[in-house]
């Protein structure tokens, strides 16, 4: 490296450490602050080194004597100086911005650099450099990015800003970019650099290729024909009495589903995807409720390191018994975005269109489905997840007696420890009817309380296979109690696997 001091000053720190015989990763991602607190590097432990958070009390950093340049060792604080002495000497400005990068200083390397820039003789290409490490601590990264092409482009030759560039871009999901980058730097870097590179690389490919899930559980259900208890039903004070298949009636099964899902980076920030899955219960001992489930899907998403957001058209087949009983077929639309540390918030809109395979079903039922949901995460602690949200939905049928609109808000929280996790929520809805009910000649109006919880604990794990033990609990309150009242509770054991 011929220029600037910056560089050359962590390239012999690195060379130093690598010659004590003491590789540490620490090091390899001081040469450019690699993490944001809120983005944990989505790589799995066995890929990539503990990551270096920009908030940590304590983050792990080189001995005083590698922090400070031999000039600097005997010199006053940076607080101590005062903004003329910094102004007026762009060495020591140089030395003090080399000191904050490397101790991740941000304030004060902002600081630093408004002072620099006034600096008689000051270099810009350190100026950038410093700039986009102050950038990237602050998730700015088309910033960032812009200022490290730059640099390259006035001197393509420094290898080790191109590789902090393709993390960059990996971090900013630009997977395409940040593989060429990577590929460019990687023969000029020195050895445990090179296989960093690699790791990279490897996860860049891992991101976009085919994904295999399969999922399996014991499903148990005392309403499996999701029947009303009530055994009389008032008409026009006539009692009518239900036989015993019109009653809630248990059943014993199978839940499973196998599922092929691909998102590939195809420039930019721009990815397309596609998906397949096949789903189903069987039940060996009410077969007549068995349920099979052909989905097939697209999809276009535009991927950034605060935001997701894409359009995913879709159809879908279903069975019951052995009958084709429907199919649909729509798009969603989802956004998400990461509001800082802590918090995220997400919406989606859903429109699908049903259809029936019975005529006499068709007649009432066929229509149109819309969805919009909204939902805040809160990540109380590094463990705990906590979020919220409200739905409304919107369901046209060709009898309006059946047609709907559904209100609801739902919360739960997540627990994700080392050994163990736990999820549950709890969610409320009120469902209103549009026209007169052809029995009662009033509208139905529902209400609907669901409950569900999962526990799980990872020394139980097999080859990838984590069981869980779920709970899943649905009772529903209509203003017509003899037809649509009713209640359900489902314990089941599940294992799933994502390749």
């Amino acid at each position: 490296f011929r220029r600037p001091y910056l560089i050359r000053t962590i390239f012999k720190m690195y060379k130093l450490n690598i010659k004590g015989q003491k590789p540490a990763w620490w090091l390899a991602l001081a040469v450019f602050p690699a993490y944001a607190a809120d983005a944990p590097l989505p790589l799995p432990d066995s890929v990539i080194p503990e990551p270096v958070f920009f908030e940590q009390t304590e983050p792990p950093k080189p001995s005083e004597n590698l922090l400070k340049p031999p000039a600097l060792q005997q010199q006053k604080p940076a607080a101590a100086l005062s903004a003329e002495e910094v102004r007026g000497n762009a060495a020591l400005a140089t030395a003090l911005i080399n000191r904050a990068l490397m101790a991740q200083q941000w304030d004060l390397l902002a600081e630093l650099l408004a002072l620099y820039a006034q600096a008689e003789g000051y270099d810009a290409v350190l100026y950038d450099y410093a700039r986009g490490a102050w950038l990237r601590s602050q998730q700015r990264y088309p910033e960032a990015i812009a200022l490290y092409r730059g640099i390259l482009a006035q001197q393509p030759d420094l290898a080790y800003p191109r590789f902090d560039l393709g993390v960059m871009l990996f971090e900013n999901r630009q997977y395409r970019e940040a593989d060429a980058e990577l590929a460019r730097a990687k023969p000029d870097l020195a050895e445990p650099m090179q296989q960093l590179v690699e790791r990279y690389q490897a996860e860049i490919a891992r991101q976009q290729r085919w994904q295999p899930q399969i999922n399996l559980q014991y499903e148990q259900t005392d309403n499996v024909n999701n029947a009303s208890a009530e055994r009389d039903i008032v008409l026009n004070g006539v009692r009518f009495v239900k036989n015993e298949e019109s009653l809630p009636q248990s059943a014993h099964g199978l839940r499973y589903g196998v599922g092929l899902g691909r998102e590939m980076n195809v420039g930019g920030n721009h990815f397309i995807g596609a998906d397949a899955g096949f789903d189903g219960v069987h039940y060996w001992d009410n077969q007549a409720y068995n349920e099979q489930s052909l989905r097939l899907g697209g999809a276009y998403r535009w991927r950034d390191f605060h935001q997701n957001a894409g359009v995913a058209p879709f159809v879908e087949q279903n069975w019951l018994g052995s009958a084709r009983y429907s199919r649909q077929f729509g798009a969603t639309l989802d956004y998400s975005r990461r509001l800082n540390a802590r918090w995220q918030a997400s919406a989606a809109y859903t429109h699908m269109q049903r259809r029936y395979a019975e005529e006499e079903v068709a007649k009432r039922h066929n229509g149109a489905f819309n969805q919009l949901s909204g939902t805040l995460i809160w990540q109380a602690a590094p463990q705990w997840l906590l979020f919220g949200g409200a739905d409304y939905s919107r369901d046209h049928t060709r009898d309006k007696a059946e047609s709907s609109e559904r209100k609801g808000g739902r919360i739960g929280a997540v627990y994700a420890g080392k050994n163990w996790g736990a999820r549950t929520n709890l969610r409320y809805v009120l469902r209103d009817f549009e026209a007169d009910n052809d029995f009662y000649g009033y509208p139905r109006r529902d209400k609907e309380y669901h409950a569900a919880a999962a526990l799980w604990h990872n020394k139980l794990a097999w080859q990838g296979l984590v069981p869980k033990l779920n709970f899943r609990y649905l009772k529903i309150d209509s203003n017509m109690p003899s037809f649509y009242s009713r209640s359900s509770a489902q314990w089941f054991v599940s294992v799933e696997k994502a390749f």
